[in-house]
This record gives C-alpha cells, sequence and structure tokens, in this order.
C-alpha cells in the first residue's frame, strides 16, 4: 500500500470563512460543488493502483504562498470541499475526527505568485499502540 498521497489545489480565496460570510450563497454553492469536483479528479488522477482506502488517516494542509497567507480557519474552511472531493473518490473513508485522527495547517513562503498552491496530504494512520 501507499505510504501518502498528495493532491495540489487552488481554493477560491470566496471559500474562506470570510468570502463565505460576504458572497451570496448561490456563487458560493457553485464554488464548493467546483472544488470537490476537482478534488475528485484529482484523487482518481493520483490514486496509485494500490491504494486502499484507510479506516484512519492524517490529513497535511500546506499553503505555498508568495504574498500574505490566508489564516488558519479561513485556510481550513476553504480547503473543505477538496477534502470532501477525496472522501468521495475513496481517498479517505470520512473526514470525521473518528476517520482522520491527525489534521495539521502550514504555511510555506514561495518566490513568486505562480507558485501559489495548496498542498493536500493524505497518510495512511499506523496505530503503534
Amino acid at each position: 500500500m501507499a505510504d501518502s498521497l498528495t493532491i495540489e489545489v487552488m481554493p477560491d480565496n470566496r471559500l474562506s470563512k470570510n468570502g463565505l460570510r460576504r458572497g451570496n450563497w448561490r456563487t458560493s454553492r457553485q464554488l464548493v460543488a467546483d472544488a470537490r469536483e476537482v478534488a475528485f479528479v484529482l484523487g482518481l488522477a493520483e490514486m496509485p493502483s494500490d491504494w486502499e482506502t484507510p479506516d484512519k488517516a492524517t490529513v497535511s494542509i500546506t499553503q505555498f504562498h508568495a504574498r500574505r497567507p490566508m489564516d488558519y480557519d479561513g485556510l481550513a474552511c476553504a480547503v473543505a470541499p477538496s477534502i470532501d472531493g477525496l472522501v468521495d473518490c475513496g481517498i479517505l473513508a470520512d473526514d470525521d475526527p473518528k476517520h482522520i485522527v491527525s489534521y495539521a495547517i502550514n504555511h510555506e513562503k514561495v518566490a513568486t505568485v505562480a507558485e501559489n498552491r495548496v498542498a493536500i496530504t493524505v497518510t495512511p494512520w499506523v496505530d503503534r499502540g
């Protein structure tokens, strides 16, 4: 079985907590559906042939930013539809605390705006206890 799986997405800032508060619900609904579909397709494309959906997993989110990064709660909200897309395609069993045992959010500075992206890495949990 593969050690981990990573997809890279560009979440729309309108999906952040503040963006959703200011936006129209119809626009937000479409943005969520689009982000979920993109993650679904990327998950299927990146899924190794030997991938078995883990019962428990860790999720690590890293925002690569050239300018000001999103705050942690805004970033978590912006990538939530992408996490749902990974559940839809079978990378994750579910996105609840029973199945995601560790959730980390990080930021990393990059040189140019063209390098901006968000990497979502899923690693199956190995219980060592």
